[in-house]
């Protein structure tokens, strides 16, 4: 799944958001201080979009009774949550990946603009069907503006200022996190639940207009096919399985048709998405992630952790108001060690998962200290005091915000660097869709206990005495979590098969728990080798970054390893070249730990052959030259006594292949040049000949400025010459054939006579004027 990846922070990572972000992005070059500004602007409305995505998660959980009451669905109250988080899940994996195929700006704006016009129309909802179509709507524009604001903040972003951009957004989604149960509720007291939606609309037209008019993106480098039917299974699969849980709790048999009917959609949608994704030219999901424990372990803690903390987040408020008699605000505030209680776990497990690596620890007592928070909160009653209530939510908060974080640590050791992003995105979509699950199930179940239909007095009783039973559906999902979490493997991660420089210990080597050493910036590192193995000493590496400025460069040992250091996370490319092999470039995606790259060069191509004359003989001591396409001299040699030549140590290519020698007429003639073999092209000299002679007078007086004419057999001028004082003539480089030689000066005498190829042919010439 396209344009998310796995959080990796050592700041609050708010875990009750889960939000998605981009897989590192090429370093971005030094922003000119004429467009510092625009950028400016444009951050500020990508953060503004991204509290209004979170914000809308939870700021409707206090005001759930107040919307029940106004538009009459008590029984449904909780698909208000539910239909927001099934529209997200889903859109964060479609917009990621549409982002990356189609660029992330107008994907983003797309996506705002639904989040948008869903809020506008719910803010003006008067049934519930239309406010749960309006926030699915919502949902997935609120998905989109999640899955794009973090994609975009990378690609914009210099790696020296990344930490410190990523942790402003995390600061936001942490805001949005703490602050959206108490809006809610005091916007529900103090004026209605409708501005709730109402306020979504001039704060997301503010960041709409700051982000169109001051963002500017490259073109999309990725030119893939959208998964569609890929897609179209996902949302499928998604509404059957959150409508399976929504009926299956309320059905009056586990055997009802309508039960069946969607858990067998349920399963046949999931069983072709994985049949699709194998067939699939670039699927969502990777098929050999559906093959990798760790992944598929984290994949499930992840979605019952988040099916813990939404299923709290969308049951308590109502508790508080019906049961306990508490108003909107206060029910907010006295959600907050929830809330907080998931900031600050995730603030620790983000931090000492990461210097310890021990990521099966915080996951085991994450999900130890949530069942536990979930056993508390199903004892809740109208007497339970406020310290008891703090202390069962902030356990909840805590254990889900310990083991969010650990799980997306253990997936990023375990999984390629290449399939991070989808890994994290579809670990993102799945912790959605179990909150999605958890907060209808338990809303049915409830609506399901309340069903006998209580007097206005007796339904608070009611509520009171069935809400915090719920609680105990999240107990078991909580304890088999905490024994799944036990099958991960502590492992350090193999981002391009791992491994270090022989100036760096090698990780190959080295203790699995062992951290490397420090490198400045992080290492690139491998080998520049054959197609056989062997590798190749002294070969030359240079490393540019998206721009095509150079940052790196540096050479192959004897034992052909090389170790290069970037400036930070980013995709760079690395050229290999050595004498006599075909260069390579190929693309680097470096994170945050060390990468190995092997660098295969082609091997070196071979030109041999033989000098001849037109009859076949061999020339020897002939220069042969080879020049390529910009007219460079590449090699040159002379012939052996066999006439043959022989260059080696060739790249790959077109070259133009040149012969030469004393007394006979240069060649040349174009030639491909293959890699690991040897291409043969002999050369055929032409001419050669050598005519001379002298021209005489009667009596054998020699005869000066006489003018001597060469006409080929077809009657052609092919040279003329005016003789010396010593009455002599020469013509050079002539080809094998018949001449017939004039000269001029007295009665003109013509000749005709045979020139030999290659030799000497000697003719003096007798004038007609006799003394």
């Amino acid at each position: 799944m396209g344009g998310t990846t796995l959080v990796e922070s050592d700041g609050p990572v708010p875990v009750l958001l889960l939000a998605p972000q981009a897989a590192p992005a090429p370093p971005a070059p030094p922003e000119p201080p004429a467009a510092r500004g625009r950028l400016g602007v444009a951050l500020a409305g990508l953060l503004l979009a991204l509290f209004l995505a979170a914000l809308d998660q939870t700021v409707v959980a206090t005001a759930l009774p107040a919307i029940a009451g106004d538009l009459h669905g008590a029984g449904r109250a909780a698909w208000i949550i539910t239909a927001y988080l099934l529209g997200s899940a889903v859109a964060v994996p479609v917009h990621g990946r549409l982002g990356e195929i189609a660029g992330r700006k107008g994907v983003f704006a797309f996506a705002l603009v639904l989040l948008v016009a869903g809020s506008a129309l719910a803010a003006r909802a008067q049934t519930m069907d239309q406010l749960l179509a309006f926030r699915t709507l919502q949902g997935i524009g609120g998905g989109g503006v999640l899955a794009a604001v973090h994609a975009i903040i990378a690609d914009l972003t210099p790696a020296r200022e990344r930490r410190r951009r990523t942790g402003a957004a995390a600061a936001v989604l942490a805001l949005a996190s703490l602050a959206g149960p108490p809006l809610g509720g005091l916007l529900t007291d103090h004026a209605s639940w409708r501005w709730c939606f109402h306020l979504n609309v001039p704060l997301g037209l503010i960041a709409l207009l700051a982000v169109t008019s001051g963002l500017r993106l490259p073109r999309p480098a990725r030119r893939a096919r959208f998964d569609t039917l890929g897609a179209l299974l996902l949302v499928a699969f998604s509404v059957s399985a959150v409508l399976l849980a929504d009926r299956a709790g309320t059905a009056p048999a586990w055997h009802a048709r309508v039960v069946l009917g969607l858990a067998a959609a349920t399963l046949g949608t999931a069983l072709l998405f994985i049949v699709v994704e194998h067939l699939a030219a670039d699927p969502l999901v990777p098929p050999r992630l559906l093959r990798d424990r760790t992944f598929l372990v984290c994949a499930a803690l992840g979605a019952g952790t988040g099916a813990a903390l939404f299923g709290a987040v969308g049951c308590l408020p109502t508790f508080l108001q019906t049961a306990d008699g508490a108003g909107a605000v206060r029910a907010g505030l006295l959600l907050l060690p929830l809330t907080a209680g998931a900031v600050l776990g995730s603030l620790l497990s983000g931090r000492f998962a990461r210097r310890t690596r021990h990521c099966r620890l915080y996951a085991a007592a994450g999900c130890a200290a949530a069942a536990a928070g979930a056993y508390a909160l199903s004892r809740l009653g109208t007497g339970t005091t406020w310290p008891a209530y703090a202390l069962a939510t902030a356990a909840l908060g805590a254990g889900t915000g310990l083991a969010l974080p650990a799980l997306a640590r253990a997936v990023r050791n375990a999984v390629p660097a290449a399939d991070l992003a989808a890994a994290g995105s579809a670990g993102t979509y799945l912790r959605q869709l179990g909150g999605a699950l958890a907060v209808a199930s338990l809303g049915a179940l409830l609506a399901h206990r309340l069903a006998g239909g209580p007097d206005r007095g007796g339904y608070a009783r009611a509520y009171a005495d069935a809400a915090p039973r719920t609680f105990l559906y999240l107990v078991p999902v909580l304890v088999l979590g905490l024994l799944l979490a036990f099958l991960l493997k502590e492992k350090p991660p193999v981002s391009q098969n791992l491994a270090e420089a022989p100036v760096i210990p090698s990780a190959r080597t080295a203790p699995p728990e062992e951290e490397p050493p420090f490198v400045p910036g992080i290492p690139v590192t491998g080998v520049v080798q054959h197609h056989d193995g062997t590798t190749v000493p002294r070969a030359a590496l240079t490393l540019i970054d998206s721009s095509g400025r150079q940052i790196g460069r540096g050479a192959t040992g004897e034992d052909g390893r090389y170790a290069l250091s970037t400036p930070g996370t980013g995709s760079y490319v690395l050229i290999a070249a050595a004498g006599g092999h075909q260069p390579q470039a190929v693309t680097v995606t470096v994170g945050e730990r060390p990468v190995e790259l092997d660098v295969v060069l082609g091997g070196a191509g071979r030109l041999a052959g033989t000098v001849l004359t037109a009859d076949g003989s061999p020339v020897r001591d002939a220069l042969v030259t080879l020049t390529n396409v910009h007219g460079e001299v590449v090699a040159s040699t002379r012939t052996g006594r066999d006439g043959g030549y022989d260059i080696t140590e060739l790249v790959a290519g077109e070259y133009t292949l040149a012969g030469s020698a004393p007394v006979f007429r240069p060649a040349a003639l174009p030639v491909t040049v293959q890699s690991c073999r040897e291409t043969r092209q002999d050369i055929e000299l032409a001419g050669g000949a050598v005519l001379r002679g002298v021209v005489r007078a009667g009596g054998g007086r020699l005869v000066e400025d006489a003018r001597v004419t060469l006409l080929d057999a077809a009657g052609n001028v092919v040279d003329t010459a005016t003789t010396g004082p010593d009455g002599a003539f020469r013509f050079v480089d002539l080809s094998a054939g018949e001449y017939t030689v004039i000269a001029a000066g007295y009665p003109p005498v013509a000749t005709v006579l045979q020139v030999a190829g290659g030799g000497r042919t000697e003719r003096d010439l007798q004038l007609g004027h006799a003394d």
